[in-house]
């Protein structure tokens, strides 16, 4: 075993030590458009998530907006699906309420002079 060992020996004497090299040094701190561009796509998509979730109200016309029309008196409350849903949730009894005002807004008055129920009974 110690012919083993002197032929280890031999063999690591021939190497010879180095001095390591220097780490590279890094040249100043440059100023990286990208990633300032991706902050401000970041920050941007934040603010107008922030924004539009505040605002969420006011935009869909919940909660008692109302619109005057320009050439009538009658003032008309805007019904969103959203407004509805919560209205459903909160107060059945409200819904219900709600959708019979609008439809005799909105579906036809078959006791009108002219209307096409009053036609179709005349034949």
């Amino acid at each position: 075993m110690e012919s083993g060992d002197e032929r280890f020996e031999s063999y690591l004497r021939e190497f010879e030590p180095r001095r390591p090299r220097g780490l590279p040094t890094v040249a100043g701190a440059r100023f990286d458009w990208r990633r300032f561009a991706a902050a401000a796509v970041l920050f941007i998509t934040l603010g107008g998530t922030t924004w539009f979730a505040t605002h969420e109200k006011r935009m869909r016309g919940v909660e008692g907006m109302t619109d005057t029309e320009v050439s009538g008196k009658s003032t008309t409350k805007r019904i969103t699906a959203f407004s509805l849903t919560r209205t459903a949730l909160e107060n059945p009894k409200q819904l219900d309420a709600e959708l019979t005002e609008d439809s005799r807004r909105v579906l036809p008055n078959f006791r009108g002079k002219e209307s096409t129920l009053r036609v179709l009974a005349k034949e």
